[in-house]
């Protein structure tokens, strides 16, 4: 299924599907996920239009990733299928917390890709931008679409994948400089500059703080207009060259933290479209935000992820159920 050539796509995200397997204590399911696919499907919940460009195989574990993307809504570009579908295998903790191992192939070679590189928004990020053959294509949209969609970039560092630290800072670094928009987590940084001694430790939070003001240095510096480094239970930070937004999290019931952070972009971009800050026409609005908008933006990904988390499933939430929480909702342009 795609998306006309000819028409304007509201947003394309780029990246993988595959099968979420979680393992809490005795318990094992199975459902369709991935970071990229978890950021459209939230999109979609919020009402916005979204095309998916995917590696989908031959098996009926793609079938179930396929049927998922349908009943959203989103149209879905895809290679000529073949092969077996990635998994993810995340272990839940006793507070819900995943640790993850991977089985995953990527490739959009002979992919049926949107020809016109129209777009009001980009996304991409993840195992997308580090597997190849999968990886070179995916920069070759970027390229494409780059110079009419706003970008955002989620690095989703994962540990047991990104083995060599040096690549991953280099590669990290170079995608951010093409994103307008770079959202990242705490983990992502003590990963990719982790502190002597304190590998399996989190640091304190003196240099917690240099870490998280460093990549939004480097990250504004490069050319993006808005980062955010979101922390969990300590909330997130939201940064333009002009203003630095703390915004703390709210007590929450967590149930299951897959898709958390996916949810937070989802949130980001949906938040920012409202604004009516679309296409890099208004990458500079969007660096020009004053401290009450980044607020009320952030306060609107913040609860996305917080609905999220307070069920089972990277399940996010539709704007009808955050609007029921109407304070923090950007405002419509």
């Amino acid at each position: 299924m795609s998306t006309p050539a000819t028409r304007a796509l509201r947003a394309l995200v780029i990246g993988e599907s595959l099968i979420d397997v979680i393992i809490d204590g005795e318990q094992k399911n199975e459902r369709p996920g991935g970071s990229p696919m978890n950021v459209a499907i939230g999109l979609a919940r919020q009402g916005v239009d979204v095309a998916f460009v995917t590696d989908l195989a031959r098996d009926h574990l793609a079938d179930q990733i396929e049927l998922r993307l349908v009943k959203e809504g989103i149209d879905v570009y895809s290679p000529l299928r073949s092969g077996r579908t990635s998994v993810a295998i995340a272990t839940l903790n006793a507070h819900g917390d995943a640790s993850y191992q991977f089985d995953i192939t990527w490739n959009l070679e002979h992919s049926d890709m949107p020809e016109n590189g129209l777009a009001d928004f980009l996304h991409f990020g993840s195992l997308a931008t580090r597997i190849q053959p999968g990886a070179d294509h995916v920069d070759a949209l970027i390229d494409k679409f780059r110079p009419n969609a706003l970008v955002s970039y989620d690095p989703n560092i994962r540990p047991r994948l990104d083995l060599d630290r040096d690549d991953a800072r280099e590669r990290v670094d170079r995608h951010a400089a093409l994103a307008d928009i770079v959202k990242a987590s705490i983990d992502d940084l003590l990963y990719l500059h982790p502190t002597h001694g304190l590998a399996d430790a989190r640091p304190d939070d003196a240099i917690v703080d240099r870490m998280r003001n460093a990549a939004i240095d480097c990250w504004l510096a490069s050319g993006s207009a808005l980062v955010a480094i979101t922390d969990g239970e300590n909330g997130v930070t939201l940064a333009t060259e002009h203003h630095r937004v703390h915004i703390p999290a709210n007590p929450v019931s967590v149930v299951d933290t897959v898709g958390a952070g996916d949810a937070y972009m989802a949130g980001l971009i949906s938040g920012i479209d409202v604004l009516g800050l679309r296409r890099q026409a208004h990458r500079d609005d969007l660096a020009a935000l004053d401290v009450s908008s980044l607020r009320r933006i952030g306060c609107w990904a913040q609860r996305t992820a917080e609905l999220t988390i307070g069920r089972v499933g990277a399940e996010p939430p539709t704007s009808l159920e955050l609007l029921e929480q109407r304070e923090g909702a950007p405002r419509v342009a």
